[in-house]
């Protein structure tokens, strides 16, 4: 088995991301990237490096942690699909038509953005009620579901980091104190606001919102939700006018399921992080907490839908299993994204990437390149979190070693974690807001990389000025 195989370590994730936006087809993109991966670690046992790759594929979907993972994909889409097929969901829009308070897109645009801030304690808690919430009245107004999944997908990790008392906090506290910091808690809140792609995504994601700016592949999407919308109306008056139809009876204890579901989700994740935390939130089992949280909110929903709207156990099971279905693709690539983010970290390419950096290079120029060398470490594993465990060993002892300013290169780290799995089209978050938008995973990447890139763009510029400033 070889684990020094350095730019080889690569391949399998770059072909994986390679294949799956040339071809459009994920799931085989990523199987393959999986198999090469494992290839490649045995080699020149191939033979052994193939039966490897089913064993690791076998490991990753029942290990303990994981399961919870494939628990609450299909749990979510099982409440997406109670909500909506049952019936509530319908409800909810017109009460939010008739209260005012999405009448146009842009206080659409804005809903989602704010829910997607407002819900910091788990990112994928954030993506999925922005984007459940949002879905319907997207669709109803003429706003594009991928212009939904890049508005969550942009507040979600962002927000999270930004804040530290958190998982995510907690997780990067534990890092920062295992390098001899003296103080990770305000070194960390020191390096917030010098997290600028966080803060360039979050500020770009709020302008997209507010004027529903769209360029390059966006576009395309943006115009194609108008026409349907145009069509849809369109038939709707001539249905009106051959046959008058009844106002729409709106059902308040429908429109209250929705709410009350929705924000039992939210709510449930703080209480089960203290729960299984032993009364610290910092400490909590994520995974574990979201499990909980989206199948109470899955109860009520079924509850709320038999007492509201008499929904039969028939249509109640049939919306179960649609909407659970509905979701399997993804959850198949979120699966074979884990493993292959496993495999490719026992193949050492994090730790090639981290070994590029040439520490030769003029002490202004480190925090820029920690930000980019983060960013494409990121993307080519495919998780943030495995990125802050490989760059933030490097990065401290290097700031440390050279007098410079610890929270700078504690901030440059992160963000380019941030902008790495943000676009990549292997990230669980990036496959999470695909799933709660309903939108094509590929078309989710393919239209948030061109604002990915420009927020990366304004971070790396800061990054460079701040270099210059503290040298």
């Amino acid at each position: 088995m070889s684990t020094e195989l350095g730019w080889l370590s690569l391949l399998p994730s770059l072909l994986a991301i390679f294949f799956a936006i040339l071809t459009r087809r994920v799931i085989l993109a990523l199987f393959g990237g999986v198999v090469l991966a494992y290839v490649l670690l045995f080699m020149p046992a191939v033979g052994d490096g193939i039966v490897a790759a089913g064993g690791g594929l076998f490991e990753t979907l029942v290990k303990p942690s994981n399961m919870l993972v494939w628990g609450f994909t299909l749990a979510i889409g099982a409440l997406f699909g109670v909500l909506e097929r049952a019936g509530t969901f319908k409800h909810f829009v017109a009460a939010l038509e008739r209260k005012q308070i999405v009448p146009n897109k842009r206080r659409a645009r804005m809903f989602s953005w704010f829910l997607g801030v407002a819900v910091f304690i788990e990112s994928n808690v954030s993506i999925m009620t922005a984007g459940t919430t949002s879905r319907p009245v997207y669709d109803k107004l003429g706003v594009s579901r991928q212009k939904l999944a890049y508005i969550i997908d942009s507040t979600c990790a962002p927000v999270c980091i930004l804040i530290p008392l958190n998982a995510w906090g907690a997780f990067n506290l534990g890092l920062i104190g295992n390098q001899g910091v003296a103080d990770p808690l305000m070194t960390f809140v020191y390096s917030i606001g010098l997290n600028f792609y966080a803060i360039f995504a979050l500020t770009l994601a709020l302008v997209v919102a507010w004027t529903g700016w769209a360029f390059g592949p966006m576009k395309g999407f943006e115009a194609a939700a108008q026409e349907r919308v145009r069509q849809a109306n369109q038939a709707a008056l001539t249905q009106t006018s051959e046959q008058p139809q009844n106002d729409f009876a709106l059902n308040r204890g429908a429109v209250a399921t929705v709410i009350i579901s929705l924000v039992t989700m939210v709510l449930m994740v703080p209480i089960m992080l203290w729960y299984t935390g032993d009364g610290s939130i910092v400490r909590g089992s994520g995974m574990q907490s979201v499990f909980v949280a989206i199948v109470t909110a899955l109860v009520i929903a079924i509850i709320g839908s038999v007492v509201t709207l008499k929904a039969s156990a028939a249509v109640i099971l049939e919306s179960v299993l649609r909407g659970a279905w509905k979701i399997l693709p993804l959850a198949v690539i979120l699966w074979l994204a884990i493993a292959l983010g496993d495999v490719t970290r026992a193949l050492g390419s994090g730790e090639y990437l981290a070994g590029i950096l040439n520490q030769t290079l003029p002490s202004w120029t480190l925090p820029a390149l920690i930000f980019l060398l983060s960013a494409l470490t990121a993307f080519a594993i495919g998780s943030s979190w495995g990125t802050f465990a490989i760059m933030l060993p490097l990065a401290i002892p290097l700031a440390m070693t050279l007098g410079l300013p610890v929270p700078l290169f504690i901030a440059a780290a992160l963000a380019g974690g941030i902008f790495g799995d943000h676009a990549s089209p292997i990230s669980d978050t990036t496959i999470i807001a695909s799933l709660a938008s309903g939108t094509e995973h590929i078309d989710h990447v393919r239209t948030q990389l061109p604002y990915a890139l420009l927020a990366a763009l304004f971070a790396t510029v800061g990054y460079l000025i701040a270099g210059i400033m503290v040298v």
